[in-house]
């Protein structure tokens, strides 16, 4: 029988280290081709917007997506919907605004792992929400981390982000007043901003040489967090799908002032899999930009319905789909 699961029965079952070892094993198989992802379904509405994310992990015999919509002024809903793939029969429902926030964490300290400079340590952060904190605990996963300075606009978040996460994860965070200040001595750059209309934070004069950025915000075209001025700068785009490049505002803004350059540009799956090396020298600038994929989302998801149904959790329905016979 099918499976409900609400977001207080995911967060008890879906953890970090979870989340970066099925999407690692997930890049994998897509490598090998034994993911097929959808293309993305974006519908614009009169107070919002809906987007749809279909992807076929067939190592796991599941398929699915996951919806995603916002309606003003009531906000952003998430579910995720899963199939088994050989006999379509239907698995889960399930609230998938924690696999979000998760799985966007673990796939950045995922490119974080092969990108970042050998021994990493310093990390500089720009934005203090939601996002940030899981991109800070993925992070920590993956590194060894000793210092963190945060940013944002807002002097008693990133007060309270310093406080709060210095705690949870028993790190000397400070928080800093500037941009520059956050960038400064860091080795990875985390931009995870608010990027509904105040346009981009990062430019090209931020970076320096050996730093690594992970930039999730952007996600649709009328959204910018990097100015198309840092793109000419770096030296490797890592991408978790080329969908991005169409999709992210940062992008367009690039390609349309012709500096993205599309010899620089890898998927994330490539250099997961050893078809592309990672970071291939001390000095070289690296910029892995998110847009999230059905993949992580699919992955992520099929890891919380198994450990629900291993602990007994959800609420079990009555399996509601017909089928139409193909003989």
């Amino acid at each position: 029988m099918p499976l409900v699961l609400i977001d207080d029965e995911v967060r008890q079952v879906l953890t970090m280290t979870g989340a970066i070892r099925v999407i690692e094993d997930a890049l994998r198989e897509q490598a090998a081709g034994r993911v097929i992802l959808g293309e993305r379904v974006n519908m614009l509405l009169p107070n919002g917007w809906m987007r749809l994310a279909p992807a076929a992990l067939l190592f796991e015999d599941v398929l699915g997506y996951k919806e995603f919509h916002l309606t003003r002024p009531s906000g952003l809903r998430y579910t995720v919907h899963l199939c088994e793939a050989g006999s379509g029969r239907l698995l889960a429902l399930m609230d998938a605004k924690y696999i979000t926030a998760i799985r966007t964490g673990a796939t950045s300290a995922i490119a974080a792992r092969y990108l970042a400079p050998a021994g990493a340590a310093t990390v500089g952060m720009i934005g203090s929400g939601a996002e940030a904190r899981t991109q800070l605990e993925a992070l920590a996963c993956v590194r060894r981390l000793q210092q963190v300075k945060v940013f944002s606009p807002h002097a008693e978040r990133r007060e309270r982000f310093a406080a709060e996460m210095s705690t949870t994860l028993g790190l000397a965070i400070t928080a800093v007043s500037s941009i520059d200040e956050a960038i400064e001595g860091s080795e990875i750059l985390v931009a995870a901003t608010n990027t509904r209309g105040q346009g981009p934070v990062l430019t090209g004069n931020h970076l320096r040489p050996g730093l690594h950025i992970n930039s999730i915000g952007s996600t649709l075209p009328s959204q910018r967090e990097l100015d198309h001025s840092a793109w000419p700068v770096v030296d490797r785009v890592v991408v978790d799908t080329r969908m991005a490049l169409t999709e992210s505002g940062d992008a367009i803004a690039a390609r349309e002032a012709g500096v993205l350059d599309p010899l620089k540009v890898v998927e994330l799956q490539e250099i997961v899999s050893g078809a592309v090396p990672g970071r291939s020298s001390k000095g070289e600038i690296t910029l892995f930009k998110s847009v999230g994929t059905a993949v992580q989302d699919i992955a992520a998801g099929y890891y919380v319905y198994k450990e629900a149904v291993r602990r007994g959790l959800g609420q079990k329905i009555a399996d509601f789909l017909s089928i139409k016979g193909i003989g």
